[in-house]
């Protein structure tokens, strides 16, 4: 197992590296997000201050206006960085008196015997650092929190390392190691009531997801790690009843969004039986569904920042529209379609995870949208089963002109919207929507004449200047925003021309 595994990382360690490397810096990006958002909460909840200090009030009714005014511009998280920096403080030093009574304790020759005997540290440290901070400091929201956090890291990394150094994996399987370290930290995090450890337990369900296939062999068990879904929404009985009772998203519930879809899409990817040809009908139920949980608890969020599930999930949508109006692309994936094909009691258990996804999406739906009357995209909602469709019935050099139709009608659904409500956002993402979709059908269709005809790249770059042009007009027909007429121009100067004389 040893060997296998050495000579699996060896021979992909680059690809590995690279991959690993680009998802830890997308993910480190997704996790300033909120504290950007708090810096900018608390700046301009300080303007206001500043602009109410410029004048008195005239009456008490002003005076209490602004007073709610300032109470509903202060975040629902009090100073977030400050917490995180005080929390960082906190395991460094805890860190730093380990470390260097481990320096004085530890032998200079490491042996075999004291290896066996250091892995023990992590969960000694952890259960120490548990103990002191629950007798001394009960109740003090940060030491808690500390306090979890060591708990499940010296748990976790413990078992960890003694199932490979001990040789476990002789007689226990990967995925049940996986089961009995995530249910150690959903116990944590309902004991100690802590939200860092839930992002920990989060990530591990996520890193599980990827992980267990490689040690898992190919017999009648090979639908047990599928059961890390099961994980993965108990998670949710922790986080619901706290994103339905706050106010306004903070950086506790970005941060859990990020790593929500993190731990979605891994799972989608890597247990479901995707391989087996269930790729595009698990992005047909996901994406929507991920899409409407957005809408449902992520609704009350002040701006964009409090919405990384929704923002991810229009990405990846209009990126699978993109990709697949590529009719060669669109033939790979209809190749890898199998519903029924290759059945096995694995794949049955997929469709089983997936019909108790769709249940659940409808009994969000149901609680959550209707009944606070949550409004949808319909058509961003349901353009993954239209593209499922096109892609399973249609030949490839039909259904990626659908699906190319279905991209600019979109697209020009979110123009016609940004333009209506004043919406920059909007109106940009419609725009570049629209455009691409011009311009990569252009691209498709002047491709040999683009790198071997003249008057092709010509023409291209004319057709390509018109669309530009033709959208400007558009939108500020739509949407003025510097309409000044000439003839008001015109009196302005007669009337500065006259002042001055």
């Amino acid at each position: 197992m040893e060997t296998f595994l050495y000579n699996y990382l060896l021979s992909n360690s680059g690809f590995i590296g690279a991959a690993v490397g680009v998802v830890l810096l997308i993910l480190y990006a997704l996790l300033l997000l909120p504290y950007i958002q708090a810096l900018l909460v608390y700046e301009k909840q300080k303007w206001l201050e500043k602009e109410f200090a410029k004048s008195t009030t005239a009456s008490a009714e002003e005076s209490s206006f602004r007073k709610r005014l300032l109470e509903a511009a202060a975040p629902s998280q009090s100073f977030p960085i400050y917490k995180f920096f005080k929390f960082g403080l906190a395991v460094s030093g805890i860190i730093a008196v380990f470390g260097g009574l481990l320096v004085l304790l530890l032998p200079d020759q490491i042996t075999s015997e004291v290896l066996d005997k250091i892995l023990f540290i992590p969960l000694l440290i952890g259960l120490l650092v548990y103990f002191v901070c629950y007798t001394l400091f009960s109740g003090h929201g940060l030491w808690r929190e500390v306090s979890a956090v060591f708990l499940y890291i010296g748990v976790a990394s413990t078992i960890i390392m003694a199932y490979f150094n001990f040789d476990m994996y002789e007689w226990l399987r990967s995925d049940l190691l996986a089961f009995v370290v995530l249910s150690i930290g959903l116990s944590i995090v309902y004991h100690l009531k802590s939200v860092l450890v839930s992002y920990i337990y989060m990530a591990l369900v996520a890193a599980s997801a990827v992980g267990v296939g490689v040690f898992v062999e190919d017999n009648w068990l090979s639908f047990l790690p599928q059961i890390l879904w099961g994980f993965g929404a108990l998670i949710l009985f922790f986080w619901l009843p706290r994103l339905r009772k706050t106010s306004d998203v903070g950086p506790r519930e970005i941060v859990f969004g990020v790593l929500f879809v993190l731990m979605i899409m891994a799972l989608s990817f890597f247990q479901l039986s995707g391989p087996s040809g269930l790729y595009l009908a698990i992005f047909t139920i996901i994406l929507p569904g991920l899409y409407i949980f957005s809408k449902a608890f992520f609704n009350k969020a002040s701006n964009i920042f409090g919405r990384p599930i929704e923002i991810a999930v229009i990405l990846m949508i209009i990126a699978l529209g993109f990709t697949l109006s590529y009719k060669e692309a669109l033939i790979e994936v209809q190749n890898t379609i199998a519903l029924f094909e290759n059945y096995s009691f694995n794949k049955q258990f997929s469709y089983l995870i997936l019909l108790g996804l769709i249940v659940g999406i409808f009994y969000i739906y149901s609680n959550e949208i209707e009944e606070n009357e949550i409004s949808l995209n319909p058509g961003l909602m349901w353009f993954p089963l239209y593209i499922f469709v096109v892609s399973y019935l249609f030949p490839a050099g039909f259904g990626s002109y659908l699906i190319l139709i279905y991209l600019i009608w979109m697209g020009y659904g979110y123009v016609t919207v940004g333009t209506r409500t004043k919406s920059e956002l909007k109106t940009y993402l419609g725009v570049t929507i629209v455009f691409s979709a011009v311009l990569f059908k252009l691209l498709e269709f002047f491709a040999e004449d683009l790198s071997e005809n003249r008057n092709g790249l010509a023409i291209f770059l004319i057709i390509l200047g018109c669309v530009f042009i033709g959208i400007v007009f558009y939108l500020r027909e739509k949407w003025q925003v510097t309409s000044t007429p000439m003839n008001e121009i015109s009196e302005t100067q007669s009337t500065f021309k006259e002042d001055t004389e």
